[in-house]
């Protein structure tokens, strides 16, 4: 039996695995998957891979570090800003107070990089691999049932394709249609690099009465924040809202405080999920499929998840001597993957509600925060699911 396995394998011609977008989505599915028996073309519109200034930072979990620090050269681990604590505040009479302080034996729990930096670092590396081909055009249309694309007047056939291509894109709504679960609230998110003089090393959630503030820092004297607010807050001239957000900055962190801000980038938000992820050997992966509000980090985390799980389904498969193509792989990922990233989301979109400024809640709402930092298995629990996930527990 083994025999005829690794006859199998040896006859086998090597599949190939197309991935449609070149942002952190796309890149680091490029650099996972290309650790398998396959060759990877990762379509790219950037010609000379010039990333478009991106002052976002992302927030990796522990695990999902140790998952892609796997892939990456230990020289460049040190661009991620390693934190052993979360702070967490929520806003009472002008007043913050620090509810919950999470962390884990004075082990890292998070690891902050700057998104630009990131997929540097990423390009770099799959630039050393002879199984990626990076591909420069547009993907004009994909046939989902023959598994090919057409870019530059060329039909091209694939054992599996990934869509990468963020939420507007036409193409994914083509292929997995317009039925959704959104909740649209009308709200926007304001973020941007601080320079500082003061000691922030930690990373800090702060519940606001305008909404959510999280402050990322990415070394001793410099963090992001990004603050998700209803537009009613930010109705304000564009050369007005660097002063909005430097006062209220001021407020959270203290007077004495002396900074340098570069002018914020503002960016919608939303909570959305894809009621479908996939048709035939075509897969919708990252925003192209779900969306979550911008609170504790969360987001690329569950992509990495998604990545990981890919990989192992895609690696099982090769190892029983099996093709990638009109296999159960995508079945499977979308049976595992799907009810965590939907509840994940709602979760998140939960936690959002829960902490808006409402006077008719708010004594409920202190009684349950007031010493909700004392019950260790809550923070441990808390710890665990935005480490490895809801289905970790």
């Amino acid at each position: 039996h083994l025999n005829k396995i690794d006859k199998i394998h040896k006859n086998m011609k090597k599949q190939k695995i197309c991935i449609i977008g070149d942002g952190l989505s796309g890149l680091t599915a490029a650099l996972v998957l290309s650790g398998l028996k396959v060759d990877v073309d990762l379509i790219s519109l950037n010609k000379s891979f010039k990333n478009v200034p991106d002052r976002r930072v992302t927030a990796i979990s522990q695990s999902n570090y140790k998952f892609l620090s796997d892939y990456l050269p230990t020289k460049d681990l040190k661009s991620f800003w390693s934190c052993k604590n979360i702070n967490l505040y929520h806003e009472k009479s002008d007043q913050y107070y620090n509810f919950m302080n999470l962390s884990d034996k004075n082990k890292n729990i998070i690891h902050i990089i700057k998104n630009n930096d990131l997929k540097k670092i990423i390009i770099k590396k799959i630039n050393k691999y002879k199984n990626v081909n990076i591909i420069k055009g547009e993907v004009k249309k994909i046939d989902t049932k023959k598994s090919k694309i057409l870019i530059k007047n060329k039909n091209l056939f694939y054992d599996l394709i990934l869509v990468c291509l963020g939420r507007k894109s036409n193409i994914v709504s083509d292929i997995v249609g317009k039925r959704n679960i959104k909740i649209d609230k009308n709200e926007i998110a304001l973020t941007s690099m601080v320079e500082h003089n003061s000691l922030i090393s930690d990373p800090k959630q702060y519940f606001l009465k305008e909404g959510p503030l999280a402050i990322l820092p990415i070394n001793k004297k410099t963090f992001s924040f990004v603050w998700s607010l209803n537009k009613e807050f930010i109705n304000l001239k564009d050369e007005k809202i660097k002063d909005f957000v430097s006062l209220n900055l001021k407020k959270v962190l203290g007077s004495n405080i002396n900074f340098y801000l570069e002018h914020p980038d503002i960016f919608p938000i939303s909570f959305k999920f894809n009621i479908n992820f996939s048709k035939k050997n075509t897969l919708v992966l990252g925003e192209s499929s779900y969306n979550i509000r911008p609170i504790a980090g969360q987001g690329f985390n569950l992509i990495l998840r998604d990545i990981q799980k890919l990989f192992q389904y895609i690696k099982e498969n090769q190892s029983l001597g099996l093709p990638i193509k009109d296999s159960l792989i995508i079945k499977k990922f979308v049976l595992s993957r799907k009810p965590e990233n939907l509840l994940f989301g709602l979760g998140i979109d939960f936690t959002n509600n829960f902490f808006k400024h409402n006077k008719s809640f708010s004594s409920i709402k202190d009684f349950i925060l007031k010493d909700i930092n004392k019950f260790d298995f809550l923070k441990r629990i808390s710890l665990k699911i935005s480490d490895k996930g809801i289905f970790s527990l």
